[in-house]
């Protein structure tokens, strides 16, 4: 379309100026807009990519949090929860029943990790035993159950029990048969398909039974020591003063943790926080991504309309008239973008209950919400328009004596000009760089973690653009150097990648930003697996024992076993409670009340001789014989509690009370399975109810009889097999990292939509350009060839760059965050780069459609 027919209304004044408002600034725009849709249409794709990801993964977070809010009675099956991981005393229990009595009533809830074999499968399988009040338990809520009768008539014996269908069918068993948990028998009366409260009662394994609590004692698996999580469950009468229960109940158990209907679960809710927080953030990536591609598509076309804007300003034109089109072009593509990526987000959030349903059992319905749409829309927008900023500002120096030049390339928005006249293009990026910090404040909540992620992407982009333009540099002079040497197609080619108008750098940063993204997920996935595996467990045994109560009648059994190579390591622990320090009560003690609350229930370890990972600071360690009470703690504990080596402790342990010298201060220099605080004399327990975990090594093909031999001889012992340990980890992270990488591709699918509006914006030149290949009698497979050429290294450069600033992040982050070594991925770079560069050509020519069949001289009649 001419400059004339775009000019066609507007008249100009006597002054030489011309006057037109926003109607016909807006007529301009939408001619602009409907001469190119193709380039358009590219432009409001790359808009709408980042803010589905944006209004999707805000959507399910909201969605969540509502479920959590409307069910958040049936998520604790309670008006009220107390839950802590040590067994409260008697005394503590009957003050717990007294609350009760005046606001309500309570019932207990118990649950624990065990063994389970039957006869039909005599390898034991790990499980997740949970002991009820079937009279009254849940408070709220429905269990699912088959066949659907009440609980009480399921559980009407203290020898039944119902379990999950998994169970069933790792077992061999069907209702009606029988089931062996810590040496007793169970019938099972049905089998348990969903529990209101699941969330709410931990992430343990997804085997599990429930039984009664006199069926759960008829097991002996729970004692002193034992590794148990107890929750307290409160019906409350109405209008009751709930924080004041709370503050009664938190007087009673100072380390149980609290929740209540009007919060549902604390936990999952501070962990859907987290999520939405983190996934937001990984989504402003791909809105950015998309914005940078709008900024990118926007300067190209305003260099094609250099005669256009140099006719309007000969006219009389002002600057900011003109810049008023081009702005209102650049609100309609934010806003069609942004209708697009609404409906898109719609989908993204259908698509979370998917992605996510392994790690929660409860997922919510995932309604539409206006609100969120709106904000995707208008962080669409202001993203879009923020980025353009740069752009129509080199309006202001185009100068009407460009119509008579017409040499758009190196006169247009880039032509060279003294630094003063560039301090609104750095006032345009300062813009941008304050304006996405706001948006990444706001999607955090946190001023620190939004400046943070803000600091960290603008610098990832302008390490990626450095990287790129030198890459891009040092190719060009190779190829130079070599051109006799290289196949004609190859420098046609890589000649391409500098025709004028051709976003060369803007593509490669906007591929490199999501390759780089995707590839650092994948990297510190296998990392942190590698880490667990070759640096964790493995090293100790890889079969663990848990709640062991005789040590060396275990230790004994096990080492005689065929398959089991070397000792058995164990460690003893028992719970104890600090009465003083020097003479002086805790609560007079000069530490935090957190700290006060701490030692009302601490953990001991024994060991005889210092254990290796141990390095001793201060002090001197005790001889492996010592009975005497002594007391060894980690420089962490020492300078938390204000701990000096003489000082004299109180413990109460199992009852009794023992007055403790600090004998010893270290450090733990090695990795272990072991957590070292607080250390006693092994000998110096003796005769106390200590438990023991340790590790074994055993022939893999043998450990599925080991573990039916020590099920069979202690019954109470759980095995834990590492590889199973393994499984599940390796599920956990793939999880997370399946949702994150999903994310991640949006910022891809950014960049490929860049390189298509990129060879959009290109079309006429390489219409032309293939007609004058045509007429010199180039053969249509050469000329496909220059053009992939074209593409591969487009794709395959920005694979390098990102690929390799992947490896590099990831070395970072596991040096000094995880303290594991990292080798360079050759092969996974290698992977990137091809897998980049195939995907550069498919967008390509998709972007090039049908410009291999045009005639040349139709074309060439065009000039």
């Amino acid at each position: 379309m001419s400059a004339s027919a775009l000019t066609g209304n507007i008249v100009a004044p006597a002054d030489s100026r011309l006057n037109f408002g926003f109607g016909t600034a807006s007529k301009i725009a939408w001619r602009e807009l409907r001469a190119a849709p193709a380039k358009f249409f590219f432009v409001i794709l790359a808009v709408a990519v980042g803010v589905a990801a944006l209004s999707g993964v805000k959507g399910f977070g909201f969605a969540f949090r509502g479920m959590l809010l409307r069910n958040a009675r049936q998520l604790i099956a309670s008006d009220l929860q107390a839950q802590t991981w040590n067994d409260p005393s008697p005394d503590d229990l009957a003050k717990l029943q007294a609350i009760a009595g005046r606001y309500g009533s309570i019932t207990r809830v118990t649950e624990t990790i065990s063994m389970a074999a039957s006869a039909n499968e005599r390898v034991p399988q790990m499980i997740s035993v949970k002991g009820v009040d079937p009279s009254v338990y849940p408070y709220y809520g429905k269990l699912t159950l088959n066949p659907p009768l009440p609980l009480a008539q399921l559980l009407k014996d203290n020898s039944s029990a119902v379990v999950t269908p998994e169970l069933l069918m790792r077992l061999k068993l069907k209702p009606g048969g029988e089931l062996r948990i810590g040496g007793t028998n169970f019938h099972i009366a049905g089998t348990l398909i969903a529990e209101p409260d699941r969330l709410a009662s931990g992430f343990g394994p997804g085997m599990r039974v429930l039984v009664s609590r006199p069926g759960l004692d008829r097991t002996a698996l729970i004692q002193f020591g034992s590794r148990a999580a107890q929750r307290f469950l409160f019906k409350l009468k109405p209008k009751v003063d709930l924080d004041s229960i709370k503050d009664q109940i938190k007087a009673v158990l100072p380390r149980s943790f609290l929740s209540d209907y009007r919060e549902g679960s604390p936990v999952v809710g501070r962990a859907i926080d987290s999520t939405t927080t983190f996934l937001s953030l990984v989504s402003l990536i791909a809105l950015i991504v998309g914005s940078l591609g709008v900024a990118m598509a926007m300067y190209s076309h305003l260099q094609q309309r250099m005669d256009t804007i140099a006719v309007m300003k000969a006219l009389g034109a002002r600057s900011n008239q003109v810049m008023q089109i081009y702005l209102i072009q650049t609100l309609w593509l934010g806003i069609a973008g942004g209708f697009i990526g609404v409906a898109a987000g719609a989908l993204v959030q259908k698509s979370f209950p998917w992605l996510i349903h392994r790690v929660f059992a409860l997922l919510p319905e995932v309604p539409w919400d206006w609100s969120f749409s709106l904000q995707g829309m208008s962080l669409g927008i202001l993203a879009t328009l923020l980025f353009t900023v740069p752009p129509l500002l080199g309006i202001r120096n185009v100068r009407p004596a460009l119509v008579f030049r017409r040499n758009m390339a190196d006169a247009g928005l880039e032509n060279r000009k003294h630094w003063r006249e560039r301090i609104p293009s750095f006032a345009g990026a300062l813009l941008i760089f304050c304006g996405f910090s706001a948006i990444a404040v706001w999607l955090s909540g946190s001023f620190k973690m939004g400046a943070y992620f803000m600091a960290g992407l603008s610098a990832s982009i302008l390490l990626l653009a450095a990287v790129a333009a030198l890459l891009l540099f040092l190719m060009r002079r190779a190829v130079r150097a070599g051109s006799k040497r290289l196949p004609p197609s190859f420098r046609h080619g890589f000649a391409n990648l500098y025709r004028p108008g051709n976003q060369a750098r803007s593509v490669l940063v906007a591929l490199g930003i999501g390759v780089m993204f995707t590839l650092s997920t994948y990297l510190l996935q296998r990392t942190v697996l590698r880490q667990v595996t070759s640096e964790g467990p493995g090293r100790e045994g890889n079969l663990f024992l848990l709640d062991i109560r005789n040590s060396s009648d275990v230790t004994r059994f096990i080492e005689a076993q065929p398959g089991v190579a070397g000792k058995v390591e164990t460690v003893g622990y028992i719970v104890s409670k600090v009465l003083d320090q020097n003479g002086v009560a805790v609560h007079d003690l000069h530490l935090s009340k957190q700290r006060k609350e701490d030692l009302q229930v601490i953990r001991i370890l024994t060991a005889s001789a210092m254990p290796s990972p141990l390095e001793l600071k201060k002090g001197r360690w005790w001889n492996a014989a010592a009975r005497d009470p002594q007391l060894a703690v980690s420089e962490e504990i020492r300078r938390d509690f204000d701990l000096h080596l003489g000082d004299k402790l109180r413990f109460q342990v199992a009852g009794r009370v023992l007055t403790v010298p600090l004998v010893a201060i270290f450090d733990q220099r090695e990795r272990s399975n072991v957590r070292y605080s607080l250390v006693f004399p092994r000998e110096s327990l003796h005769g106390f109810p200590v438990t023991y975990y340790g590790a074994a090594h055993v022939d893999p093909a043998k450990i599925p009889q080991v573990e039916e031999a020590i099920f069979e001889r202690f019954p109470t012992v759980t095995v834990m097999n590492l590889a199973d340990i393994l499984t599940r980890i390796q599920e956990a992270v793939d999880q997370v990292a399946l949702v994150v990488r999903f994310l991640a591709f949006f910022a891809i699918g950014a960049g490929v939509i860049i390189l298509c509006s990129s060879v959009a914006g290109t079309r006429y030149r390489r219409v032309r350009e293939v007609a004058i290949l045509k007429a010199l009698g180039g053969a249509k497979g050469r000329i496909v060839g220059i053009f992939s050429i074209e593409f591969s290294i487009l794709g395959a450069v920005s694979g390098l760059v990102g690929g390799v600033l992947a490896n590099v992040f990831t070395r970072v982050v596991a040096d000094k965050f995880l303290e594991t070594p990292f080798t360079f991925d050759w092969v996974s770079l290698l992977v990137v780069m091809l897998g980049t560069a195939l995907l550069a050509n498919a967008a390509g020519w998709l972007a090039s459609a049908r410009i291999l069949d045009q005639r040349p001289l139709e074309v060439l009649r065009g000039e």
